[in-house]
Order: structure tokens, then C-alpha cells, then sequence
């Protein structure tokens, strides 16, 4: 005899081939390309910008000299919720962003190692709005712990309008710098690095003093000072014939509004403008005051948000042997991410002491501009775009996969999840082929809900009698089943279409009509009435005498007595579950209960399947769950390796 070949035919596609382009396969690609981008733009942006921040040089000095680093940071703008605010998700989460860029930024600058930081006003973003101290206190203490400095940095603070208000916008104007001398230090300061004098000025101040002296027409030499105020700590300074003055405002000084700003300012001037709680220049008086007391090498200032690098020329310093005096101003970019610009910096200021300098004509001084990472350019470049690559990645994957994969349906007759009220009306009775069923079990039998096909036993389709005589053609009409009979697992279906029109039938008799109806009962947990009673109800053994007590009883006392049966097995079962809790109570005459338990695996299923995340949920819910379902898992899928390395580094490094 000549041997068949079982051998499978080759496949169409190349194995190697499809391997390579698996789901799988480019599931982990994107993974893996996920995680490289969180890095890039986490990590690879903060080391660029360290790479590319350099301490400036100074010009003709000898190498050997040792260079004084000075930090000069603007506008951090550190907020805090307000007082009596109403929780909002969306508030948080923006604050909590505010607070990873700026520690990310106090990464990038404490990493350069200065040698002093000078913060030039607007530390807090609502500091004004403080109504005692202990609100002060807390906005303050969080600025601290953001920018936390070691003992070996030496840090001064100059006030901003945010920090101490500006004009009449609270009636305790004066507790506020009160609170914010208690914090940061004296509103007028004056100290030295590297033999240069730094004198910092309470600008708003100096402003809401202009004011005043403007309302009684009074000039400078006029104006009889306000004590221990900004107008009197500048003469008292000017008077002590100091030099290499760097002088330190939070508002810049005044200029025309047409004055260019540089090549590093993004957009526009600074254009003069005032208003409630703010001024963006001070008054071309009060600038032409300090310039001439002060005689500042150089000037720094802040508020505006973004760089600009202008040169003052002071009016009637000029003579004829002598070219105008001018004095350069650099109005540092805010520390903070503001929508003002898009990519904020601070200043970077090398000294050196003007006795070391090696000529008269050399500067003591230098500075640059340091430029942070531009979050929004980020977000808007790498991440948004990868995203949606990814996400366009995926539904090309999702869409290949329904084509190549049809959906599998549902085979009705080897499924059934019984409801979990129901005491088995709702017990589908399927048709199957007769090539399926046979009258001979096997193990490989199909699970079907249906009566047998085999001939039942006559002792059981005929009700006993003691004779063969005329009752004998009687009886050989079907019997209703008793509750131990196999055919009482009969549907509705069966029952219905066995009897149908037996009803009005006037020769069928009156008997098996009453013992038919004898079958209608109520289950304890249904909602409606049942014809046909659960498996839990019907599959009760009994041993010995009871056995046959048991049967000994009618049909009627049978279907009554079954219900109680089914209780004790549903109170035997609930006596095993792994958690319940129950209290009982009487309420208008009347025992209550309220019980808790842990859900039964049947009742996740159930829910699972009226969600569609089953295994055996409908084709239309198959396609809902791979489409809108699917989607958004496979997403997740993707992008949480990225998540967790995002988590990591902006937690645990900045």
C-alpha cells in the first residue's frame, strides 16, 4: 500500500520576514524609540544647554588670574495656590510643571558652580497678596526648598513689585516689606564681591517715593527724603565716594521706546507703561538721579522677561576734551517659563579685582547670556509629532491585524453564562445537528443544553401502575416529569413546543393540566415567575431513607419543598466565600439586612462581557473593543517604559 505524505504545505509568506515585521517585534521598537526621545528631550536638552553655558572671559588679563563667577537670575516667579482656593486638577497640574521647569533650571545653573547668585526681584509670584505672615512665610519656604543653595554660596536678594507691591494695591503695603525683610533681607542693600560694590535698590519703592514727589512738584534737591527710603540709602551711598559701582535694579531704567534691545531680544522694545501694582521703566529723573550719584559701571535689571542690552548716555557729561559719559544696561531674561518668550536664561557675570587688572583702559568685568531649554519647542517637536507618528503606527497595525485575523464568532451552543438572578428561565435550548448528538456519551460529546435524543426509560416516560389494563392507554400519554425526573431540566422551549395546544384540546385530560401548572413557583432571587428550575435546585442527592421519603412525595410538595432546598444550598455556598459582612436591624416593625461581600468570579465575567472585555463578547463588541477599546491600550502599551523614565528623571533628579 502506498503511504499518504502528511507533509504541510510551505507558506506563502517568508517566516524570516514575517518575524521581522511581528506586532511585536515593532511594538518593542517603539518602545525602545519611546524611551531614547524621553531622554533626549529630558536629559539631552539640560546637558546641551551645560555644554554650550560658559563662564565669560575677561580680555587682557594675565591666565593666571583668578576669576569671581557671579549668577544673576530674574523673575523666578515660584507660585503657591491661594489661600481658600477651590481644588482644581488642572491649577495643580500646571503648578506642579511651574515647579519641575524650575528646579530643572536651578539644575542646569547651580551645576556651573558660581561663586555668588544674586536674584534680581519677582522671587515670588503673589507675595504682595499675602495677608499675614505665616502666608508669606509658606510662599517663601517653598521658594528655599526649589532653590536650595550650600554654605559656601553667597545669595542676595533685591525686592520686586511682586515681592513687596507697587503704589496703593494693599493697605498693608507696609507689613509686606516687613515680612520681606524678615525673609530675604534689607530692602536697600549694599555689599562686595571681588572689590567691586554692588548696591541694590528697592525699586518699587523708589517708585511709589517718585510718586509722592511728583504730586508736590518738587525736584531731588527739592524733596525732602523719606527716611530710611530708597531716595536716602542713594545719597547716602553716593556719598561715600565708592567706585566700581555695579548697581542692581528690579526696574529697568528709562529709555526710548523706540531703543533697539540686541540680536538675543526675541520680540520688540520696552515700551514705557504703568498701571495697578506694576511700572515697566522708571522715570527719566529718577534715572538721570541714580546714574549720577552712583556712577555704576555697569547695570542690571529684570521685570521685562526678555534680554535686552542697552547703552545709557548721560546728558551733560560730555565737554569738549571729553566724549559723553555712557553707562550699559542688560535687563536679564526671566528664569522662569513665561508666554512672553519662548525660551528663558539668565546671566552669567565673571569680576575680577580692578587692582589685578593689568591696565587702566581693562575691564573688570564680563558677562553673558545663558539661554534654558525651550520646554513648549519640545513638547510641540519631539514629543507631539512622535506621538502622533505612534498612534498612526498603531492603527495601521490594528487595521492589518482585523484583515488578517477575522473576528471569531461566538458558538452558542457551547457557550452560556447564566445570569446571576435568574433561576434558569433564560436557559437557551439550542437546536443541534444530529451528526453532534448521539445517543451514546462521550468524552468527546458537545456541551449542548438539550434533552438527549436516546428512548427514555418507560418507567420513567409512564406513570407506574399496578395493572395493564384501560388505564394503560391513559398513561401512555407523556407524563409530567416529577422534580427527580432527568426530562424536569427541560426548557421553556421543549416544554412549550411538547404541549403546545394541548390547552385546547377537550380530550386531553384535566389532570396533567393541573399536574403542569403545579410546576409554576417562584424562585426566591428571581424577579418574575420561572417555569423551569436551576441545576443548583435539581441536583440535590439524598442517601438512604431520605432518598426515598423524598420521592415518596407528591409533585406539588416536591416543587414547594425544592425552593427551600436551594436556599440552604445558596447559604451553604455563601458561608464559603472569602470575605461577607452583614448587619441586621429592624426597621418599621420589620428585620433588615444589609450585606457585603467580595464579588464572585462569575460576577466579574459578567461584567467583563457587558463591557466587551470578555472572552466570549459579542462580534459587535469584538470589533468596538479592538477599534476604539484596543487603541488606547495598545498606546498605553507603548508609552509606558517612556512614562516610568520620565517619572525617574524628573523625580528623583531635579
Amino acid at each position: 500500500m502506498l503511504a499518504l505524505s502528511h507533509s504541510k504545505p510551505k507558506p506563502l509568506v517568508n517566516r524570516s520576514t514575517r518575524t521581522r515585521f511581528s506586532p511585536l517585534a515593532i511594538s518593542n521598537t517603539l518602545r525602545l524609540i519611546w524611551v531614547f526621545i524621553v531622554i533626549a528631550g529630558e536629559l539631552g536638552s539640560v546637558y546641551w544647554t551645560l555644554a554650550k553655558c560658559r563662564w565669560p572671559l575677561i580680555d587682557n588679563i594675565h591666565w593666571k588670574a583668578k576669576l569671581t563667577h557671579v549668577l544673576l537670575i530674574g523673575d523666578t516667579q515660584v507660585q503657591t495656590l491661594p489661600p481658600l482656593t477651590d481644588f482644581s486638577f488642572l491649577l495643580s497640574f500646571r503648578r506642579a510643571l511651574s515647579d519641575l521647569s524650575l528646579r530643572k533650571h536651578w539644575h542646569i545653573a547651580s551645576h556651573l558652580n558660581p561663586d555668588a547668585v544674586i536674584f534680581l526681584g519677582d522671587m515670588l509670584a503673589n507675595g504682595k497678596g499675602a495677608r499675614n505672615l505665616a502666608e508669606y512665610e509658606k510662599q517663601v519656604g517653598k521658594f528655599k526648598r526649589i532653590f536650595d543653595t550650600n554654605a559656601a554660596m553667597e545669595v542676595h536678594y533685591v525686592p520686586g513689585n511682586e515681592d513687596v507691591g507697587l503704589g496703593s494695591i494693599a493697605s498693608s503695603a507696609s507689613d509686606i516689606r516687613s515680612y520681606y525683610a524678615m525673609n530675604f533681607g534689607p530692602l536697600n542693600a549694599e555689599f562686595v564681591i571681588a572689590n567691586h560694590t554692588f548696591v541694590g535698590l528697592d525699586a518699587p519703592g523708589l517708585v511709589d517715593e517718585d510718586y509722592q514727589r511728583h504730586a508736590k512738584h518738587a525736584t531731588f534737591e527739592e524733596w525732602k527724603v523719606i527716611p530710611h527710603g530708597p531716595v536716602s540709602f542713594v545719597e547716602e551711598v553716593s556719598g561715600y565716594g565708592l567706585s566700581n559701582v555695579i548697581l542692581l535694579s528690579h526696574i529697568p531704567l528709562s529709555r526710548s521706546e523706540m531703543a533697539r534691545c540686541g540680536p538675543y531680544r526675541e520680540r520688540g522694545n520696552i515700551r514705557r507703561s504703568a498701571g495697578p501694582g506694576y511700572q515697566s521703566m522708571l522715570g527719566k529723573d529718577t534715572t538721570l538721579f541714580l546714574l549720577n550719584n552712583l556712577d555704576p559701571l555697569v547695570v542690571f535689571s529684570g521685570d521685562n522677561h526678555d534680554y535686552c542690552d542697552y547703552t545709557h548716555v548721560v546728558p551733560g557729561s560730555s565737554s569738549e576734551n571729553q566724549a559723553p559719559k555712557s553707562v550699559r544696561e542688560v535687563t536679564v531674561k526671566s528664569f522662569a517659563s513665561s508666554p512672553h518668550i519662548k525660551r528663558p536664561g539668565f546671566q552669567l557675570l565673571s569680576l575680577i579685582d580692578p587692582i589685578k587688572a593689568s591696565g587702566s583702559d581693562t575691564n573688570s568685568f564680563a558677562d553673558s547670556l545663558c539661554l534654558l531649554p525651550d520646554q513648549h519647542n519640545i513638547h510641540m517637536t519631539m514629543y507631539l509629532p512622535s506621538l502622533l507618528v505612534t498612534f498612526i503606527i498603531l492603527i495601521t497595525l490594528q487595521y492589518h491585524t482585523l484583515r488578517r485575523k477575522p473576528l471569531r464568532k461566538i458558538d452558542t451552543r457551547t457557550v452560556f453564562t447564566p445570569s446571576p438572578r435568574s433561576s434558569g428561565r433564560n436557559t437557551p435550548i439550542f437546536n443541534a445537528d444530529s451528526s453532534q448528538l448521539s445517543a451514546t456519551w462521550s468524552p468527546y460529546s458537545p456541551t449542548i443544553f438539550g434533552s438527549p435524543r436516546a428512548t427514555l426509560p418507560s418507567d420513567i416516560r409512564t406513570l407506574p401502575s399496578p395493572s395493564a389494563s384501560t388505564m394503560h392507554l391513559v398513561a401512555s400519554m407523556p407524563g409530567s416529569p416529577t422534580p427527580t425526573s432527568p426530562t424536569s431540566f427541560l426548557g421553556p422551549s421543549l416544554s412549550s413546543r411538547e404541549h403546545s395546544g394541548d390547552d385546547d384540546d377537550m380530550m386531553y385530560p384535566t389532570q396533567y393540566v393541573s399536574r403542569r401548572d403545579s410546576y409554576v413557583f417562584r424562585h426566591k432571587d428571581d424577579d418574575e415567575w420561572s417555569h423551569v428550575r436551576d441545576e443548583e435546585e435539581c441536583d440535590v442527592h439524598h442517601d438512604g431513607d431520605e432518598a426515598s421519603q423524598d420521592l415518596s412525595l407528591s409533585p406539588t410538595q416536591q416543587s414547594q419543598f425544592l425552593p427551600a432546598l436551594s436556599a440552604a444550598k445558596h447559604s451553604a455556598v455563601s458561608k464559603h466565600r472569602p470575605w461577607s459582612w452583614s448587619y441586621t436591624f429592624v426597621f418599621k416593625g420589620r428585620m433588615r439586612r444589609i450585606s457585603l461581600s467580595l464579588p464572585s468570579w462569575g460576577a466579574l465575567n459578567n461584567l467583563l462581557d457587558f463591557l466587551g472585555l470578555g472572552p466570549d463578547a459579542t462580534i459587535t463588541i469584538q470589533k468596538r473593543r479592538r477599534g476604539v477599546v484596543a487603541l488606547p491600550m495598545a498606546g498605553f502599551s507603548i508609552l509606558w517604559p517612556a512614562m516610568i523614565v520620565w517619572v525617574i528623571i524628573n523625580g528623583m533628579m531635579f
